[in-house]
């Protein structure tokens, strides 16, 4: 009998229950409600949202990155921005309001045009924040070809060893944690959530077709409703872990929890294994995985 090894992670990945409930971020199908575990380690984060012409040409365009910082008082949701208007605060500090891009060269210049929440999780979590949410709203673009017709964008997380310390327009994309590559005709996108007592990422996914869109005071009146259909998905929808062990379980496969015995690893991560030892990256392939444990 083999044996299959399923990361308990997995419990908060959600499976999608229709096709449009899937994410695609970078070649890597995520669900709306999905968990990341951020590292224990971190200390300090980077929210951006980051943009690009397609021809990688310098010129006008205009994204700007909100956040809202999201606290439980009385009973009462309380949200403060972070944002172009509300630059900085002794938790997070806002990159500034810019309203074109540079030259984008992949292959030579990895560095893209980008705002930026830079937060020091500690001083977050001791202001008493519990949740920090973003939204991108995009002032330009072609509106015939759909408002990310003539641009790239991506939004996401890297981990920072510090707080910025100087002013700087670009990221470097290779250095991201997590980032979904948008992608839609709407004005106004919600990538991503940070859960402070949890310590993890929330994957968020949601467009907005409103004049005005998701912003950071709307995402916070909305709140209610994303504890309950997103930060606590997992409660009320089927899980990556249950499906797995259910099919082994049906297929006549032992569920080991000792990764190292394990002839097949289902994990989140890319573990080391030993030689004899077959690895899935479940973010990559789910597909994969089922045909191997036919």
């Amino acid at each position: 009998m083999r044996k299959v090894y399923i990361d308990k992670k997995l419990k908060k990945y959600i499976i999608p229950s229709e096709m449009r409930n899937s994410s695609k971020a970078e070649n890597k199908v995520f669900t709306t409600g999905t968990r990341l575990p951020l590292s224990k380690e971190a200390k300090y984060i980077r929210l951006f949202t980051a943009w690009a012409r397609k021809d990688g040409s310098a010129g006008s365009i205009d994204i700007d990155l909100g956040g809202a910082f999201i606290k439980e008082e009385n009973g009462n949701l309380v949200m403060e921005p972070i944002a172009y208007y509300n630059q900085s605060a002794d938790y997070a500090v806002h990159s500034g309001d810019f309203t074109s891009c540079k030259a984008y060269r992949p292959n030579s210049d990895d560095t893209i045009t980008a705002e930026y929440i830079d937060i020091d999780l500690e001083k977050a979590k001791n202001a008493g924040f519990k949740y920090i949410l973003t939204a991108e709203f995009i002032y330009s673009g072609d509106r015939t070809a759909g408002n990310y017709g003539d641009m790239d964008a991506w939004s996401g997380v890297q981990l920072l060893n510090e707080l910025r310390t100087e002013k700087r327009q670009s990221i470097n994309l290779n250095d991201s944690l997590f980032k979904v590559k948008l992608d839609g005709k709407f004005q106004s996108h919600a990538a991503i959530a940070i859960d402070l007592e949890t310590m993890e990422i929330v994957i968020m996914d949601q467009y907005s077709e409103e004049s005005r869109g998701i912003n950071v005071n709307s995402m916070a009146r909305k709140m209610n409703e994303y504890k309950k259909l997103i930060f606590n998905a997992s409660e009320f929808n089927e899980n990556l872990y249950d499906l797995l062990e259910m099919y082994c379980e049906a297929n006549e496969f032992f569920v080991t929890e000792d990764i190292h015995s394990a002839d097949i690893v289902c994990s989140y991560n890319d573990e080391k294994l030993a030689a004899n030892q077959t690895m899935f990256n479940v973010s990559n392939n789910l597909e994969n995985i089922i045909n191997l444990l036919n």
